[in-house]
């Protein structure tokens, strides 16, 4: 079975769980570098995923307005 895409909020949720993880006292050394890149990939997702929506939206707007 394949997993569902990952949407914007369960990615921001990821990162905010990431950055957690870093922010305590003791991190986990060995796992850092991995939910650095982890977080990485999550935000660049996250940024498409706006770019995306912000791509829509005018589209609907000029459908709206096609003069202007």
């Amino acid at each position: 079975m394949s997993e569902s895409p990952l949407t914007y909020n369960k990615a921001m949720q990821e990162v905010e769980q990431i950055l957690a993880a870093l922010e305590k006292n003791n991190p986990d050394v060995d796992l850092m570098s991995q939910q650095v890149k982890r977080a990485v990939e999550l935000l660049q997702q996250c940024r498409q995923k706006l770019v995306e929506t912000d791509e829509a939206i005018k589209q609907v707007f000029e459908q709206l307005n096609p003069q202007g």
